[in-house]
């Protein structure tokens, strides 16, 4: 199974495509990097006709919205004026149709990831073919911790019980790459920290 692709080389290379039941990492440190990051990874996922489901923990719905469009004007017409009126209305009709949902929560938690999944699937079953959280630190542990390591393993834990029980790959983003100091319930990891090319250098295929 060759599992779901980003178009983002350096994505695809280290991950070697999302698969179903698996859980995933990408450290980026730089918060405006990693939100870029994240958008270009929505958009590819969403573009190749992939159902996405993003908890956008770090941007409301309508900063993620507009960070997801700018990408996907870029993705479809470089060359145009952004000010084109009539370009624009179209681009955003075109970009409506893309399967993405986009939460954000304030206070998402296993039990929120859950109930955001039933309203979607409502309809459709397999309306979601891939999850997308923002940041693992921000999620709210369903557990008692005594410290941000093992709510970092909670969370990974919930994450990957998630994943398995809905048979779709489940990506989250960090900061730093040390919080994941324990990789039990990680499949795959990619630090940026660890590549050569700079994000702003990022193409899709």
């Amino acid at each position: 199974m060759k599992g779901l692709e980003t178009g983002i080389e350096q994505i695809d290379r280290g991950l070697r495509g999302l698969k179903d039941g698996k859980l995933y990492c990408i450290c980026s440190p730089a918060e405006e990097e990693r939100t870029n990051l994240i958008a270009q990874t929505v958009m590819g996922l969403a573009t190749r006709d992939n159902s996405v489901l993003l908890f956008s923990l770090e941007k409301d719905r309508r900063t993620m919205f507009q960070m997801l469009f700018d990408i996907y004007w870029q993705m479809c017409d470089a060359d145009a004026q952004f000010d084109d009126i009539e370009r624009r209305h179209l681009m955003l009709y075109k970009m409506g149709k893309l399967p993405i949902w986009i939460e954000d929560i304030s206070e998402l938690s296993y039990a929120s990831i859950q109930a955001t999944i039933q309203r979607i699937c409502l309809l459709n079953k397999h309306a979601i073919e891939v999850i997308v959280v923002d940041n693992l630190t921000l999620i709210k542990t369903d557990f008692a911790v005594s410290s941000l390591e093992y709510a970092i393993m909670a969370n990974m834990y919930l994450l990957r019980m998630i994943a398995k029980k809905q048979k779709i790959p489940v990506l989250f983003f960090c900061k730093d790459d040390n919080i994941i100091a324990n990789d039990t319930y990680l499949d795959k990891f990619v630090s940026f920290n660890m590549l050569k090319e700079p994000i702003k250098n990022l193409k899709f295929c």
